[in-house]
């Protein structure tokens, strides 16, 4: 049975959404979602959760069929007003809902624990001396691709600079190339 044939036996016919009133503010939140194991799973609630927090209907729906395929699914909800009180809301659901993405950590912090200078932990770990000092001194903030690399080298330093090390074999030894189509299907 297919997905969309399994969601209409169990919940019949399209359910409005759209009456569903959005919430005036928030934040935007990355979220993992996990099926309770042994609860029933309400998507259509969760969708007008979801819808509430300004998640397009289409996206609710993908990350819902997602969920109720696999047993999780990634999100980015848009306008967060709290995130305790959307946790508890989809819990009732039958969702675990956790925070996805990188917290903040400071960098001086991780880069005093391995011992390391502004200098030499920029070149171990691939990033611009400037940059460290920068985010050391308050005069920016790490993304969340770079707060994500902070983590990585956090917890397990040795796995970033195994990345960055050409050790071995080059990167097109490897890694397949990627076969580039044009518009019209040809290889070029």
């Amino acid at each position: 049975m297919s997905t969309r044939s399994a969601l209409l036996a169990a919940f019949g016919q399209r359910v409005q959404i759209r009456d569903e009133t959005p919430v005036r503010e928030g934040s935007a939140e990355r979220l993992s979602l996990t099926r309770l194991a042994g609860s029933d799973l309400d998507t259509v609630a969760a969708a007008r959760v979801l819808v509430r927090k300004h998640l397009p209907m289409k996206a609710a729906y993908a990350v819902l069929t997602e969920l109720f395929d696999t047993g999780e699914a990634y999100v980015a909800v848009p306008k967060v007003e709290s995130l305790d009180r959307l946790i508890a809301e989809l819990k009732d659901l039958g969702i675990e809902a956790r925070r996805h993405g990188p917290g903040a950590i400071a960098v001086a912090r991780v880069r005093e624990a391995l011992h390391l200078s502004q200098a030499q932990f920029a070149l171990r770990f691939g990033l611009e001396e400037a940059t460290v000092k920068n985010w050391e001194q308050g005069k920016s903030k790490p993304n969340a691709t770079a707060m994500a690399l902070i983590w990585t080298i956090h917890r397990h330093p040795e796995a970033v600079v195994d990345a960055l090390s050409t050790r071995g074999s080059a990167p097109e030894e490897s890694v397949a190339p990627a076969v580039v189509t044009s518009a019209h299907g040809r290889q070029g």
